[in-house]
């Protein structure tokens, strides 16, 4: 099966702790600095760099955001840097050099690290000192969709200018051929499980469809445990809450789809954290819960389908909010012009271009209305992506995340291999994992940010 391309915001976790955290000091790194010189003209000019990852046509889409912002302020040049998949070398090879990027762009799970680690200013009182953007712009963004960005009352280090949330894309043609009603906005996790067992299907002892397929990372069923009133990281930061009842009940359920119900296969670590060869591209699984990145990406697959929104639990739907944002690169003398690049990105103007260019999903609802918006595919009703943008939460985003949830054989990730692999005691497992998680994060908050 072709995997996908696409440097996923999650999946970006892992390869940023990896390449940045574990190496801040960049030792053994040849990569060379980002392209385009950065600083002031003779004319009093400035051109500023900004490093990104992403797919080489993101490039593109990006330098329209660049050329419009230079038409509104002509002093100040873009040069857009696209570091692919070595966006984490790259970053750690410039700050270690002492040449940071004027402004990088950040995911809502390996932000919190790299701020520890000082790749990004604290923005906090450019916000709160120009009141314009503070209440025209900034105040009008989710409290959910900035809270990854938000390390403490005054500590800010990016602003949320593009967003993802967790969708049920389901196969119609499945659906159908089934006789079934497609998922609505009524359905509880009972309502899910009773749908994956009805839409598995058999010959003799091999199964030939699936109702559902989990993951092996945290993240993607994370809105489950969001909606048994979890919050897997707490507010404060200080422990994990997936070893209460609430979290052993819903694992519970998960295996027993996996090993008692049939309706979800055991996942396939040869794919990765992401992708199997039974999943719900491969038209062998009939629902999954994914990231709503995925819909220009099934776009294409051969097979009709749609997105519902995610299942209730006892405190209601919750779905997971993937914000990515953008910072200002720690360090930088650029600051001024940076922070004016990517409070553009964040506004209006240019939440347009990101929805027009089909970058993500926009952070304000008033974009979410437009056209650009709501036309975005044929398959996704954009309605009920709005919505869940909307209900979406943020993750409580740490240091050191990639011990704790954002590898695979990160503490949580292993527990979830425990369980829905190899079918261990849940409250056994969880407690043995999440006393792990709670170590890291005691060692986090007396200052150990460097796993």
């Amino acid at each position: 099966m072709k995997k996908m391309k696409k440097i996923t915001s999650v999946a970006l976790s892992a390869l940023l702790m990896a390449g940045l955290l574990a190496s801040c000091g960049g030792n053994g790194d040849t990569s060379e600095p980002a392209s385009g010189a950065a600083g002031t003209g003779e004319d009093g000019s400035t051109t500023i760099t900004y490093l990104m990852w992403g797919e080489p046509t993101r490039t593109d889409s990006m330098q329209r955001l660049a050329d419009t912002f230079h038409e509104k302020n002509p002093d100040i040049t873009v040069n857009i840097d696209n570091a692919g998949d070595n966006f984490g070398v790259k970053f750690n090879t410039l700050m270690a050099a002492g040449t940071p990027p004027d402004a990088a762009l950040v995911n809502e799970l390996a932000g919190a690290g790299l701020y520890a680690n000082k790749f990004y200013e604290n923005i906090y009182d450019l916000i709160q000192g120009d009141s314009d953007f503070l209440n025209n712009v900034y105040n009008k963004v989710a409290d959910p969709v900035k809270a990854p960005f938000t390390m403490s009352e005054n500590e800010v280090f990016a602003l949320p200018t593009m967003n993802y949330t967790t969708l049920m894309f389901y196969n119609k043609d499945m659906f159908d051929a089934a006789g079934l009603a497609y998922p609505d906005g009524t359905w509880d996790w009972d309502d899910f499980r009773e749908a994956a067992k009805k839409l598995t299907v058999k010959e003799g002892n091999d199964t030939t469809q699936f109702g559902t397929f989990f993951t092996r990372m945290i993240v993607y069923e994370q809105s489950w445990f969001f909606s048994s009133g979890l919050d897997v990281i707490s507010a404060d930061r200080t422990t994990c809450d997936l070893d209460s009842q609430e979290a052993i009940d819903a694992f519970t359920v998960m295996q027993e789809m996996v090993h008692k119900d049939g309706s979800a296969p055991v996942p396939d670590t040869t794919g990765g954290s992401q992708v199997s060869n039974i999943s719900f591209d491969t038209g062998k699984v009939a629902m999954q819960l994914f990231g709503s990145w995925m819909i220009p990406t099934y776009a294409t697959l051969p097979f009709e389908w749609g997105v519902a929104p995610i299942p209730s639990g006892p405190e209601g739907r919750v779905p997971a909010a993937f914000p990515n944002g953008m910072g200002i690169g720690y360090g930088t003398k650029n600051k001024d012009a940076a922070w004016e690049w990517i409070k553009f990105c964040t506004s209006e103007e240019g939440q347009q271009i990101i929805a027009e260019e089909g970058l993500a999903q926009p952070t304000l609802e008033s974009i979410m209305d437009s056209d650009a918006f709501m036309n975005a595919s044929e398959k996704a009703d954009m309605s009920i992506v709005k919505e869940a943008l909307l209900e979406a939460k943020g993750p409580n985003a740490v240091a050191r995340w990639a011990e704790i949830g954002g590898n695979t054989d990160s503490f949580i990730n292993t527990a979830m291999d425990r369980i829905l692999i190899y079918n261990e005691d849940v409250k056994t497992v969880l407690e043995e994992e999440v006393a792990k998680c709670n170590d890291v994060l005691k060692e986090v908050q007396a200052g150990e940010v460097q796993g």
